[in-house]
Parts: C-alpha cells; structure tokens; sequence
C-alpha cells in the first residue's frame, strides 16, 4: 500500500465517523499545503476544479481502497470498513501522522462552507474552474510553441501545470500513447482534460516508434535518435505537421510526450 493512501485510512481514523469526499478532498489538500510534512514526499497534487482543488488521483484511489475493503461508502459519506484492517495499516513518518491528527483537530469540526470559505480565500488560484464562486480568472496562454513532459508528475500535478499556465489544448504526440502511471494512458488523459475543458489530440504520426526508443543509453544515442527524426518523421509527415501549426495558433496549446527533460 503506498504512504498516501495510509494517510488517508488515517485521516478516516482520526476523524472517527463517516466523513464526506469533500472534506476528505479539502483535508488533504490542506495537509499538503499548510503543514509541514506536506502529506509525505509522494502525497497528492491538486487541480482546479468544479469545487475547488481536486484530485483525480485520490478519488481512483480511494476506489480501490474500497475494493480492497479498507473503506467503504455510507449515505454519500466514507468511513472505515474493517476496523481491523484499518488498523493493521501504520504510517510510516511521524511527521505526517501528527500533521493528520493537527488537521483533524483544525478542520474535522468546519461547517462546509467555512472549510471552503477557509481555501477559495487562501488559495484562489484554485476557484478558476469552480460552479461555487471564481476568485481568480483562468489563465489564457497567448499563441506559442508550448511543451511538456509528464515524466516523475502525478495527472494531477500535469493537468494543474496546464491549466495555471492557460494551455487549452493538448497535442499528445507519443506514438503508442499507453502508460502505467495512472491518468497518462489516452482514453484516461483524454478524458481528464475534457473535465477541465482540455482539448486533447493525439497525433501519432510523430512520434516515434518503440523499436527505435530502446537501448537509449547515453546522450550520443538520443543525438542519433534525434538526428534519425528530423531526417525521417519531421522531413516526411508535412502534413500533421501543418495540422499542429494551424491548432497551435488556432488556441493556447502544448505538445505532450513523457520525457521531463526537452534535450532528451
């Protein structure tokens, strides 16, 4: 079980009664973003949404939490299923256990409308997409040739990355566009950013064939990868290439693929 769903059984815990996905949402929001521990080095990451910061992520995996009968709903709310399971589960880091109790202490008794009164008021760089009330406007990026690469981000953190930089569109330009990280495989990441009013495309024509990504091992290899593109893709596929010329002036968009680093 990974710390971050530990954390959230712990939360469950602490509050000790069936606590709504809302506040669940906002508690761990708030541990990531006001207490020192920050929820662990791998806890979620936060999106604007219809209700303010929201992660993908922790709904997929509180799902699967349920699965495993960790957890369970209950008229809308969640609590813990097996008293017993749940408390086999032992966090790991001192420093988030007791920013879980400090969090259910501050916030598990907040009326709904302080707990989102509390963030909308401190974080409105998270109300751009909210149904409630938008205390900052969503970004607009102006026309340009944006990148990014996914590698070593959460869909949250990615999708987050986007909309606070106004990117509109995204351009998936990975061949074979299928990932184990949760949220990066086409038809999940398509689907997240029609959430956020995203437009995804994919383009496979350029990419790059699995075939020629293997036995990549130092930066002469990626420079003969590289090299082999411009010669190859680049020189033959003018027509998807024009296709991104015309959507990238057309809105604020960004050529996706998995690499973090643009020179490899």
């Amino acid at each position: 079980m990974l710390n971050r769903q530990k954390t959230l059984i712990l939360l469950l815990k602490v509050a000790g009664r069936p606590v709504s996905r809302f506040e669940l949402t906002k508690w761990s929001f708030l541990l990531r973003h006001e207490f020192p521990s920050a929820g662990g080095s791998s806890f979620y990451d936060f999106v604007p949404y219809q209700y303010g910061p929201f992660s993908f992520s922790l709904y997929q995996e509180l799902d699967k939490l349920e699965a495993m009968s960790y957890v369970r709903h209950k008229d809308e709310n969640i609590c813990i299923d097996d008293p017993d399971l749940a408390n086999s589960v032992a966090i790991e880091s001192s420093e988030v256990a007791a920013d879980v109790l400090a969090v259910v202490k501050r916030f598990g008794r907040s009326r709904k409308d302080d707990l989102t009164e509390h963030v909308y008021s401190n974080y409105p760089e998270f109300t751009c997409n909210s149904k409630l009330r938008r205390l900052a406007p969503r970004p607009v990026a102006k026309p340009a040739v944006f990148t990014a690469g996914y590698e070593g981000r959460s869909v949250d953190s990615f999708l987050n990355l986007l909309v606070q930089s106004g990117i509109q569109r995204l351009i998936d330009v990975r061949r074979n566009p299928i990932a184990r990280r949760y949220g990066f495989h086409r038809s999940t990441l398509n689907r997240l950013c029609n959430r956020l009013d995203i437009d995804y495309i994919h383009i496979p024509s350029l990419g790059i064939a699995s075939d020629k990504r293997r036995e990549l091992n130092n930066e002469a290899d990626y420079r003969a990868l590289f090299a082999d593109y411009r010669s190859g893709t680049l020189s033959e596929e003018t027509q998807s290439i024009r296709e991104v010329a015309s959507l990238v002036m057309e809105r604020p968009s960004v050529l996706v693929c998995m690499e973090k680093d643009p020179e490899f």
